[in-house]
């Protein structure tokens, strides 16, 4: 038992010389993950965990799936990456497609972050507008815009925002504007300010642990339309979590 414990502190301690924090997104850096099946994971002493995490939401079934396991040996042997077009991605493109109420196309990107920073992109590009109303609070990846008043460290008034992360020029805080989750009066009033200089609205169906009251979505669906505006559902959470056609598909 000694040797497996040494093993366990020597991987802590290379984790911590070589790793943000000491480790991967929001678990302790003192656990070393081993091996997974199922909702199940073992450590590198052996401990056993349930998996609420699964791999931050992409575990749909599990760690070690049979089914998964004996798809992804087949193709390991045809090969991994191919930045290409192939079979398996369009196939999965016309699933998504068919499942998703406003999907009539898309883009596969590398990252919940990546997919976030695109859409805010093609709304200004399609607007020819810079701004973007998002929600005190709400999670939109890791780019400079969408870490704009995550997690407020002081008070600011709307919609003023407040950057999360050092290394933020200045000049990203001109170009978003931040509305209370669930007020749709205080975006209704925003919006009518400022309707000229909004590209669109970007908002978590569910924002992290906040349910959308009666009406709001629909509110800012109805809002968007009147004043020709690109709204934004980041579903990177929500889809395929909440109904096979994400959150929008639950709350219509």
């Amino acid at each position: 038992m000694d040797g497996v414990v040494d093993l366990e502190q020597a991987l802590v301690a290379r984790a911590k010389r070589v790793l943000p924090a000491g480790g991967f997104g929001n678990f302790s850096p003192e656990v070393i993950l081993r091996e997974g099946r199922g909702g199940r994971v073992w450590d590198a002493a052996g401990r056993e965990y349930v998996d609420f995490l699964l791999g931050s939401g992409p575990m749909f079934v599990g760690h070690c799936h049979p089914e998964v396991t004996e798809a992804v040996q087949q193709q390991l042997a045809r090969g991994t990456t191919f930045f290409a077009n192939n079979e398996h991605g369009i196939a999965l493109a016309e699933a998504i497609v068919e499942a998703v109420p406003c999907a009539e196309q898309l883009r596969f990107v590398g990252s919940g972050t990546e997919a976030d920073l695109y859409a805010m992109r093609l709304a200004r590009a399609f607007r020819g507008r810079d701004k973007i109303l998002k929600f005190e609070g709400g999670y939109h990846g890791m780019s400079d815009h969408g870490l704009m008043s995550l997690a407020p460290k002081h008070l600011a008034n709307f919609p003023r925002p407040v950057p999360d992360s050092a290394g933020i020029p200045k000049s990203v805080a001109d170009d978003v504007l931040v509305a209370p989750f669930n007020d749709l009066e205080a975006v209704t009033r925003l919006v009518e300010q400022q309707s000229e200089e909004i590209a669109g609205i970007i908002v978590e169906p569910l924002q992290r642990l906040i349910p959308p009251v009666p009406g709001f979505l629909q509110g800012l669906r109805d809002l968007c339309t009147k004043h020709g505006l690109v709204l934004i559902f980041d579903e990177v959470v929500t889809g395929f979590r909440f109904a096979y056609g994400g959150a929008q598909a639950f709350y219509a």
